[in-house]
């Protein structure tokens, strides 16, 4: 597999498809949906958790197998259980020059869609390549201990305070830059990751009765 250039992308307003109804499609369809996209599905049938995440989001669902009748889609993810019809997807979707995940050969995929964590602001993307999926889980597992809810709760809130600092010194920007660095220490980010919330309020009430 060749390198793969990492990025974050914003799929609130792309049209993208889903071809299949499974576990695999409902993953592809909840993570999709909670950075804001609204994708369609094509499949004759899908998980009742897929029929739901398509109710309560009023996704389109083309009931039907998949075929080639016209493709107006910038990102597509190839994810029944037919290695065929997934090689199919590929092929139009490369034809079209749409990216592609195809979920049974990375090979072919001209997208990867790396395992995520996400608490708020905080958002971490990894990938082991495919290499090993028991690697993927233990690193997420020690990821975990460290991407916390704190943490994305703290980080939230210093969105609100970087507003506060800019008002505060808004034509002094090495003391901005000395209060960011007085405030985000490696305690501030212990207290975080534990979730002291109170701890992280009393860190940044400091910071900022500072003259």
């Amino acid at each position: 597999m060749s390198a793969r250039y990492p990025v974050m992308l914003d799929v609130s307003g792309l049209p993208i498809l889903v071809v299949g109804g499974g576990e695999v499609a409902l993953r592809k369809v909840r993570g999709l949906v909670d950075a804001g996209a609204r994708p369609e599905i094509i499949s004759p049938r899908v998980h009742p958790g897929l029929r739901e995440i398509i109710r309560a989001h009023g996704l389109t669902w083309h009931e039907r197998e998949w075929a080639v009748d016209g493709f107006g889609f910038d990102l597509v993810f190839a994810a029944t259980d037919s290695a065929r019809v997934n090689a199919a997807v590929a092929r139009e979707a490369e034809a079209c020059g749409a990216l592609c995940d195809v979920v049974d050969d990375p090979h072919r995929s001209t997208l990867h869609v790396p395992a995520v964590i996400r608490h708020d602001e905080v958002v971490v993307a990894f990938s082991t390549g495919g290499a090993s999926p028991l690697l993927a889980r233990r690193l997420r597992e020690r990821l975990e201990t460290v991407v916390t809810p704190g943490l994305g709760r703290a980080a939230r809130r210093l969105a609100e305070v970087r507003q506060e600092v800019r008002a505060r010194w808004p034509d002094d920007e090495a003391r901005r830059r000395e209060a960011w660095f007085a405030l985000v220490t490696p305690e501030f980010l212990d207290a975080a990751i534990e979730g002291r919330d109170a701890d992280v309020e009393h860190r940044i009430s400091a910071c900022l009765s500072q003259s």
